[in-house]
């Protein structure tokens, strides 16, 4: 690894971003392994359940208000509003809802959310410009390919200084989700790239609890979109963006860069593959900590009867999530182990229910808290990205006795997959609040059956729901889900 400092990028010679855009013009359906291409369409299905949950939320009907005041009466769908609006905003209400609940999928190396910021920004735009299902998901592969591989390049350090991936690696993952739909050539990709690399921003502010931690991912959706479609008019970007020694992405927003790491073995070693599915409504660095709890509780292990429970982590996985709680919303509760794991002891899951208003400031959780304990394990760094989750948890119980349980990865990952029945119930639960039964079963049949589907509309107009009424539920039906993944 070198430092993006002292040398850009170490590697300033390697023509990525042109490199990365070559591929991305010429990706067909033909080339996309058979595995591959079973994946994507579980990914597809996990985040439109995520969007159509996410969507009833607060900040999902707020971004889609704003989508229709700003853009009204455009060419793409809102998922679960029944209305249409401007492509660009579309992707931008759509992407905030899909990560709208941290419910969306995960790629564990490249610390990214790649369905939440490809898939809204590929779904308008295929609706709009009437592209076929087998092109639509043929350039959602692309966006998850090219942003895995950006997002492994930058590893830990660009997340440690404060940015927050899904936001600035997943406008290129749209950019080239567009640019391969819309049938760009070489250079008018690298224009793509060049021009979402200029508008990449988030920074992380997860702790906070504000609503802006769900908009990066419609941003990122919203930008990759300006980007392909500007390029295909003959507007361009910096065609080096990504390796540009100064100014450029690597160069500017990262500490230490794996350039070669972008485009390793691309078009012959498939990331899609490695990207897994969420069985809590948390962020992902949490999940190994309550997959250790539940092995204590199945062990005996009881909030009662436990004196202290200590947590050793990761140095990312601390930053992400080892803060000290304090009630300040929903985002912050699920972006934090202190809380995610009380939940987890006094109620057993960290899902839906976990994370109502009511629950935020509970005196049992707030009290429970005190005898939780976090701490860097600087042995879980030796491992880089493949290792920030990793955790050991010790459980101290009130006789003295010291239970223990370590895990390497979460449950849900590609070591630890959840089942296609697992998302397909995962995908009922959560697309339930907007749809009735019979539609929830069409999405899934569409989804299974996209290589023989005909157009976008069949789905766009199930996802769109039966009616805006349909869609106005009340606050307790929004979290009335139980977890059957």
């Amino acid at each position: 690894m070198t430092s993006a400092t002292a040398t850009p990028t170490g590697d300033s010679d390697i023509a990525v971003t042109a490199e990365l855009a070559q591929w991305i013009s010429t990706l067909k359906r033909s080339d996309i392994p058979d595995a591959a291409w079973a994946h994507a369409k579980l990914c597809l299905l996990d985040a439109l359940g995520c969007a159509l949950f996410g969507s009833q939320q607060p900040w999902g009907r707020i971004a889609a208000e704003t989508a229709l005041d700003l853009s009204p009466g455009g060419r793409a769908s809102l998922v679960g509003h029944n209305a249409f609006c401007g492509v660009d905003a579309a992707a931008m209400a759509n992407g905030t809802a899909t990560h709208g609940f941290e419910l969306d999928d995960l790629h564990l190396r490249a610390t990214l959310h790649p369905g939440a910021v490809t898939i809204p920004a590929a779904f308008a735009l295929a609706e709009a410009y009437q592209k076929s299902p087998i092109a639509f998901l043929t350039s959602i592969v692309a966006g998850y390919e090219v942003g895995l591989r950006i997002g492994l390049a930058v590893g830990l350090g660009h997340g440690l200084r404060g940015h927050h991936t899904t936001g600035t690696v997943g406008t290129f993952a749209a950019a080239a989700a567009g640019a391969n739909l819309l049938g760009l050539g070489a250079d008018k990709a690298a224009d793509a790239l060049g021009i979402a690399a200029t508008q990449a921003a988030a920074l992380h502010g997860a702790r906070t609890g504000a609503m802006s931690k769900r908009f990066h991912a419609g941003r990122a959706a919203q930008s990759g979109i300006l980007a392909a479609v500007l390029a295909s008019r003959g507007f361009t970007g910096s065609r080096t963006a990504l390796e540009q020694p100064f100014g450029g992405f690597f160069s500017t927003l990262c500490d230490n860069v794996d350039t070669r790491a972008a485009c390793a073995e691309l078009g012959r070693r498939w990331e899609i593959t490695e990207v897994g599915f969420k069985a809590y409504a948390s962020c992902g660095s949490t999940h190994t900590t309550v997959d250790a709890i539940d092995r204590l509780m199945q062990r005996g292990l009881t909030a009662t009867d436990m004196k202290q429970l200590r947590v050793y982590m990761s140095r990312k996985a601390v930053s992400n999530v080892g803060w000290k709680y304090v009630p300040a919303g929903v985002v912050a509760a699920q972006m934090n182990a202190f809380y995610t794991s009380a939940v987890k002891l006094l109620d057993g899951d960290v899902f839906i229910e976990q994370f109502a208003e009511s629950r935020l400031g509970d005196p049992r959780v707030m009290k429970l808290i005190e005898r939780i304990h976090i701490d860097h394990d600087p042995s879980f760094d030796a491992g880089g990205a493949g290792t920030r989750h990793a955790v050991r948890v010790e459980a101290e119980l009130n006789n003295g006795e010291v239970l223990t349980e370590n895990v390497d990865q979460r449950r849900g990952s590609s070591r630890y997959p959840l089942t296609r029945a697992d998302i397909e119930r995962k995908f009922r639960g959560l697309a339930k609040v907007v749809l009735p039964p019979e539609s929830v079963e069409k999405v899934i049949a569409w989804v299974d059956q996209l290589d023989t589907q005909n157009d976008m509309e069949s789905l766009a107009g199930l996802l769109r729901g039966p009616a805006p009424a349909a869609a106005s539920l009340p606050a307790a039906a929004r979290i009335d889900i139980r977890r059957s993944a």
